[in-house]
């Protein structure tokens, strides 16, 4: 039989045994401690931190300079990033300096669809790790190893190579070229503070991806590349894009398709002295037709109708000469089928000008009336010849001086006549002032009796109504009196000429006025009569 005692320290021997057996089971996965260092990683060149120093730029091209230090190993390299300190955007160098060319735009903002204008300067951020001989990087991202800083550049410049035969000229404003002739325009570039690497042209709805070309070609099938402009006004502008990413702009005007050239014809037919065609309805107050012809600068009867035949062309001659007044014989816009050109219409504007009381006459651009036959263009407004065409008639002019009629002639790719042909003319004889007399009479103005009076009687013409239809008598240059209805007298009392000056000696000035309101011109505008009144009776 076992003691108490005995069994008690059994069991304890049993209990020591199996935690040593099961320590010794957990020994076999012992705790791994990491007893490898970080290194440090020190910018010992950078520019200044904009935390420290905001207003401070810097050139896109930037030299730095860092070092690194293991505390229990050695640093075999580093890992350096631009903007973007996330792990996959680093790059590993053994290098301890490097010079970078920034940017100042993404690329994106130079192709345009940003909505962000591309500039001169950025922000940038640069991060520099050491990593040590067991692959361990520096955890750290201080102001020992970051560097935020602006970078900025000047901006390049393009400058096209004109000059005689190219464009621009340098002898107009603005160029013009033959419509559909292939022409190029080239430039280069420039950068003060780098290079240029690569130019982007716009030109209408055309834009081109960036390219390395200084030439751009147009209307041109046998180049590669050719953009197709069609007749109008352009402005190329050439981008160029240097080393940072920044930008610089020119731009030149040009216009493809060289107006066409009109002109009036002479009596003759063709491009001599221009005339012009009146019908007049009505002369000396009577209705007639009678038919004539007139010369720039002549007047023609009032509510006349008026018309002109004209022509024109579109060879594609060069710019006028201002010393010789010739164009440059070019004819680069026409063919077999059109040795003059191909015209598509013409317009006429009178103006300033009116018809019919101050209608105006304006007629867009009109070709073919009628195929006929016989075919009816409208290169005249000659009534005879319009026919049923009755409202491009020019009749019933109003009166005016330095009327103008302009014609001009539209190409086949619709582009007008920029200087139309132009007819200076008037309209309307002012009538005339012939006599003028003043006889003293007894009669009854006012209908209250006969009393001393004084007639006063005019004489005038009109080319067209035979008489002036209005006249201003003026008493004693004080008093007014109107007239109308082709009246050539009227009578006045002598106590209004007593009212209007104490004096015996007194004044009667006629000027007179046709139908159309227009007064009698000088150098006889007026006549003026003086006589004297008898003292009036006590």
């Amino acid at each position: 039989m076992s003691m108490p005692g005995s069994w008690r320290s059994l069991a304890l021997v049993v209990f020591l045994s199996v935690l040593v057996g099961f320590l010794l089971s957990c020994a076999k996965n012992p705790l791994r401690v990491d007893r490898n260092r970080p290194p440090q990683t020190f910018l010992v060149a950078a520019p200044i931190d904009t935390t420290v120093a905001a207003e401070l730029n810097y050139s896109y091209r930037i030299h730095l300079y860092w070092r690194g230090e293991d505390p229990d190993g050695y640093v075999v390299g580093f890992l350096w990033a631009w903007d973007d300190s996330s792990i996959g955007a680093y790059r590993f160098t053994t290098k301890t300096d490097s010079i970078f060319e920034l940017t100042v735009n993404d690329s994106s903002q130079l192709v345009g669809g940003t909505g962000i204008n591309p500039g001169n300067q950025r922000p940038h951020s640069f991060y520099i790790r050491a990593m040590d001989n067991r692959g361990k990087t520096d955890p750290s991202v201080t102001i020992f190893n970051t560097r935020s800083f602006q970078a900025s550049t000047e901006s390049p410049s393009v400058t096209f190579l004109g000059g005689p035969g190219g464009i621009p000229s340098g002898t107009v404003d603005i160029d013009t070229l033959c419509d559909g002739a292939p022409f190029k325009v080239c430039w280069f570039g420039r950068d003060p503070d780098g290079v240029v690497t690569r130019y982007r042209i716009d030109v209408g709805s055309f834009s081109s991806p960036l390219t390395r070309d200084s030439c751009a070609y147009f209307n041109d099938p046998s180049h590669p590349g050719s953009v197709s402009l069609s007749s109008g006004t352009y402005t190329l502008v050439v981008t160029a894009v240097d080393n940072a990413n920044a930008i610089g702009r020119n731009s030149v005007q040009f216009v493809v398709n060289r107006d066409p050239e009109t002109w009036f014809l002479d009596a003759g037919g063709g491009r001599g002295t221009p005339v012009g065609h009146y019908i007049q309805h009505i002369k000396n107050g009577v209705q007639v037709l009678i038919e004539g012809t007139f010369a720039p600068g002549d007047t023609v009867p009032y509510r006349s109708t008026v018309w002109f035949q004209w022509d024109g062309e579109d060879v594609g001659d060069g710019p006028l000469n201002p010393l010789t007044g010739q164009r440059r014989p070019d004819h680069c816009e026409t063919d077999v089928n059109h040795p003059n050109g191909c015209l598509s219409g013409w317009s006429f504007v009178l103006g300033p000008g009116t018809r019919d009381n101050f209608n105006p006459y304006i007629i867009g651009f009109l070709d073919t009336l009628s195929v006929g036959p016989p075919l009816v263009r409208f290169n005249n407004n000659d009534p005879a010849k319009l026919g049923p065409f009755t409202t491009l008639i020019l009749d019933s002019l109003d009166a005016g001086t330095d009327l103008i009629a302009r014609v001009a002639s539209r190409d086949c790719s619709n582009r007008a006549d920029g200087t139309p042909a132009t007819f200076v003319f008037n309209c309307n004889f002012p009538p005339q002032i012939t006599g003028l007399t003043v006889t003293a009479v007894t009669a009854n103005p006012d209908g209250t009796g006969d009393e001393p009076c004084r007639l006063i009687e005019w004489t005038s013409s009109d080319q067209e109504d035979g008489l002036a239809t209005f006249a201003d008598v003026h008493l004693d240059d004080s008093l007014t009196k109107q007239t109308t209805n082709q009246v050539q007298s009227i009578i006045v009392a002598d106590r209004v000429f007593r009212a209007l000056s104490a004096g015996p000696e007194h004044t009667v000035r006629v000027r007179v006025s046709d139908r159309a309101e227009i007064q009698s011109q000088p150098p006889n505008a007026d006549i003026t009569f003086t006589f004297n009144l008898p003292a009036p009776r006590p």
